[in-house]
Protein backbone atom coordinates (compact mmCIF):
# COMPACT_ATOMS: atom_id res chain seq x y z
CA UNK A 1 0.00 0.00 0.00
CA UNK A 2 1.50 3.33 -1.04
CA UNK A 3 1.05 6.70 0.63
CA UNK A 4 -1.40 8.11 -1.94
CA UNK A 5 -3.58 4.99 -1.67
CA UNK A 6 -4.21 5.10 2.11
CA UNK A 7 -4.65 8.89 2.16
CA UNK A 8 -7.67 8.61 -0.13
CA UNK A 9 -9.90 7.46 2.76
CA UNK A 10 -11.63 10.07 4.90
CA UNK A 11 -10.66 8.43 8.18
CA UNK A 12 -6.96 8.52 7.30
CA UNK A 13 -7.16 12.20 6.38
CA UNK A 14 -8.86 13.04 9.71
CA UNK A 15 -6.21 11.04 11.59
CA UNK A 16 -3.39 12.87 9.77
CA UNK A 17 -5.00 16.24 10.53
CA UNK A 18 -5.38 15.28 14.22
CA UNK A 19 -1.73 14.19 14.30
CA UNK A 20 -0.63 17.49 12.81
CA UNK A 21 -2.73 19.53 15.26
CA UNK A 22 -1.46 17.51 18.23
CA UNK A 23 2.18 18.03 17.16
CA UNK A 24 1.57 21.80 16.97
CA UNK A 25 -0.16 21.84 20.41
CA UNK A 26 2.66 19.82 22.02
CA UNK A 27 5.28 22.15 20.53
CA UNK A 28 3.42 25.26 21.70
CA UNK A 29 2.93 23.82 25.23
CA UNK A 30 6.58 22.82 25.48
CA UNK A 31 7.71 26.29 24.39
CA UNK A 32 5.48 27.95 27.03
CA UNK A 33 6.63 25.54 29.73
CA UNK A 34 10.32 26.20 29.10
CA UNK A 35 9.96 29.98 28.83
CA UNK A 36 10.15 31.62 32.28
CA UNK A 37 8.91 35.11 32.98
CA UNK A 38 11.11 37.43 35.01
CA UNK A 39 10.03 37.90 38.61
CA UNK A 40 9.03 41.43 39.59
CA UNK A 41 11.48 43.31 41.78
CA UNK A 42 10.14 43.73 45.33
CA UNK A 43 11.19 46.55 47.62
CA UNK A 44 13.29 45.42 50.60
CA UNK A 45 11.18 44.85 53.69
CA UNK A 46 12.12 45.58 57.26
CA UNK A 47 10.77 43.17 59.84
CA UNK A 48 10.14 45.07 63.03
CA UNK A 49 8.18 43.73 65.96
CA UNK A 50 7.27 45.04 69.36
CA UNK A 51 8.56 41.77 70.87
CA UNK A 52 12.07 42.57 69.67
CA UNK A 53 11.92 45.98 71.31
CA UNK A 54 10.57 44.66 74.63
CA UNK A 55 13.22 41.97 74.94
CA UNK A 56 16.43 42.98 76.67
CA UNK A 57 19.91 42.54 75.28
CA UNK A 58 20.86 39.04 74.24
CA UNK A 59 23.15 36.97 76.43
CA UNK A 60 26.64 36.89 74.92
CA UNK A 61 27.48 33.56 73.31
CA UNK A 62 29.53 31.04 75.25
CA UNK A 63 33.19 30.84 74.26
CA UNK A 64 33.38 27.11 73.53
CA UNK A 65 36.97 27.22 72.27
CA UNK A 66 38.20 28.74 75.54
CA UNK A 67 36.41 26.02 77.48
CA UNK A 68 37.95 23.29 75.33
CA UNK A 69 41.44 24.81 75.51
CA UNK A 70 41.39 24.90 79.33
CA UNK A 71 42.65 21.83 81.14
CA UNK A 72 39.88 20.31 83.26
CA UNK A 73 42.34 19.09 85.84
CA UNK A 74 44.56 22.16 86.12
CA UNK A 75 45.60 23.07 89.68
CA UNK A 76 44.73 26.77 89.21
CA UNK A 77 41.19 26.02 87.99
CA UNK A 78 38.33 27.10 90.28
CA UNK A 79 34.53 27.14 90.24
CA UNK A 80 32.69 30.00 88.51
CA UNK A 81 31.23 32.80 90.60
CA UNK A 82 27.70 32.09 89.40
CA UNK A 83 26.59 28.46 88.98
CA UNK A 84 25.24 27.39 85.61
CA UNK A 85 21.45 27.21 85.32
CA UNK A 86 19.36 25.54 82.67
CA UNK A 87 17.07 27.80 80.60
CA UNK A 88 13.92 28.52 82.59
CA UNK A 89 15.56 27.57 85.90
CA UNK A 90 15.07 30.21 88.59
CA UNK A 91 17.86 31.95 90.43
CA UNK A 92 18.31 31.34 94.17
CA UNK A 93 17.57 35.01 94.91
CA UNK A 94 14.36 35.04 92.83
CA UNK A 95 11.18 35.54 94.80
CA UNK A 96 8.47 32.92 94.28
CA UNK A 97 5.69 34.12 92.01
CA UNK A 98 2.22 33.73 93.47
CA UNK A 99 -0.22 32.07 91.08
CA UNK A 100 -3.56 33.78 90.70
CA UNK A 101 -6.67 32.09 92.07
CA UNK A 102 -7.75 29.13 89.92
CA UNK A 103 -11.27 29.12 88.51
CA UNK A 104 -13.74 26.31 89.16
CA UNK A 105 -15.23 24.35 86.27
CA UNK A 106 -19.01 24.13 86.61
CA UNK A 107 -19.48 22.16 83.39
CA UNK A 108 -18.20 21.60 79.87
CA UNK A 109 -19.79 21.09 76.46
CA UNK A 110 -17.61 19.34 73.89
CA UNK A 111 -18.59 19.73 70.25
CA UNK A 112 -17.13 17.83 67.30
CA UNK A 113 -16.82 20.98 65.18
CA UNK A 114 -14.37 22.69 67.58
CA UNK A 115 -16.93 25.03 69.16
CA UNK A 116 -16.60 23.56 72.66
CA UNK A 117 -17.18 25.79 75.66
CA UNK A 118 -17.05 25.61 79.43
CA UNK A 119 -18.93 27.26 82.26
CA UNK A 120 -16.35 28.48 84.78
CA UNK A 121 -16.52 30.50 87.98
CA UNK A 122 -13.71 32.56 89.45
CA UNK A 123 -14.08 32.99 93.21
CA UNK A 124 -17.48 34.46 94.10
CA UNK A 125 -18.07 36.01 90.67
CA UNK A 126 -20.91 34.88 88.42
CA UNK A 127 -20.18 31.81 86.26
CA UNK A 128 -18.94 32.73 82.80
CA UNK A 129 -19.04 30.92 79.45
CA UNK A 130 -15.53 30.61 77.99
CA UNK A 131 -14.18 29.23 74.72
CA UNK A 132 -10.64 28.17 73.79
CA UNK A 133 -8.41 31.25 73.57
CA UNK A 134 -10.47 33.39 75.94
CA UNK A 135 -9.45 34.48 79.42
CA UNK A 136 -11.10 34.03 82.78
CA UNK A 137 -9.47 36.32 85.29
CA UNK A 138 -5.76 36.15 84.51
CA UNK A 139 -5.91 32.56 83.17
CA UNK A 140 -6.02 31.71 79.45
CA UNK A 141 -8.13 28.77 78.29
CA UNK A 142 -6.04 26.45 76.08
CA UNK A 143 -8.20 23.31 75.73
CA UNK A 144 -11.66 22.09 76.68
CA UNK A 145 -12.37 18.40 77.11
CA UNK A 146 -15.12 16.32 78.65
CA UNK A 147 -15.26 17.47 82.29
CA UNK A 148 -11.83 19.12 82.06
CA UNK A 149 -10.42 22.51 81.06
CA UNK A 150 -6.71 23.23 80.51
CA UNK A 151 -5.72 26.75 81.55
CA UNK A 152 -2.36 28.55 81.48
CA UNK A 153 -1.02 30.98 84.08
CA UNK A 154 0.03 34.32 82.58
CA UNK A 155 3.12 34.90 84.73
CA UNK A 156 4.70 31.44 84.95
CA UNK A 157 3.21 29.77 81.88
CA UNK A 158 2.26 26.71 83.95
CA UNK A 159 -0.48 24.54 82.47
CA UNK A 160 -3.18 23.39 84.88
CA UNK A 161 -5.99 20.93 84.23
CA UNK A 162 -9.11 21.94 86.15
CA UNK A 163 -11.83 19.28 86.39
CA UNK A 164 -15.50 19.39 87.25
CA UNK A 165 -15.83 18.59 90.95
CA UNK A 166 -17.69 15.37 91.78
CA UNK A 167 -21.01 15.97 93.50
CA UNK A 168 -22.45 13.53 96.01
CA UNK A 169 -20.92 10.23 97.05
Amino acid sequence: MSAPAWTNSTGARVALAALGVSIIVVGWTLANALRAEALPALPPSNVVSVEGIKRGPLVPPTDVEAAVDNDLFAADRNAPDVPYRMPGESRPDDKPVAEPMKPIVVGTVVATDGRSFALMQLGTDRPKLVHVGEKIGEWSVKAIGRGKVTIVAPTTGNRVDVTVPKTGT
